[in-house]
């Protein structure tokens, strides 16, 4: 028996565990929307560090999602909202770059 196959029990993989990181990244996108880092510098780096820690989260949800999916069969929607998820990260990083720059 090699580490791969051991008696770790497989998580039930449902929506509900995309709201967190979902949330996360709209609150991030919003903040740094709405709080250019010219005006208000405090607001802007608060919204964030909520961003990033929607990416983490993000990164975390996406390498559970993936170990899971290696490991039994699971339906293709759960791979579809882990790309959503992934591509909405990727948006949200582009707009806290373009905040910082400006």
């Amino acid at each position: 028996m090699t580490r791969s196959e051991s008696a770790k029990p497989v998580r039930n993989f449902g929506p509900a565990q995309y709201i967190a990181p979902y949330l996360l990244l709209i609150i991030g996108n919003a903040g740094v929307q709405h709080a250019p880092a010219s005006e208000r510098p405090f607001l802007f780096w608060l919204f964030t560090a909520i961003a990033a820690l929607g990416a983490l989260s993000a990164g975390v949800r996406i390498n559970r999602m993936w170990s899971t999916h290696r490991r039994r069969t699971l339906p293709a929607w759960t791979r579809f909202l882990g790309l959503l998820l992934a591509l909405y990260g990727l948006y949200v990083a582009y707009r806290v770059i373009a905040g910082v720059n400006g």
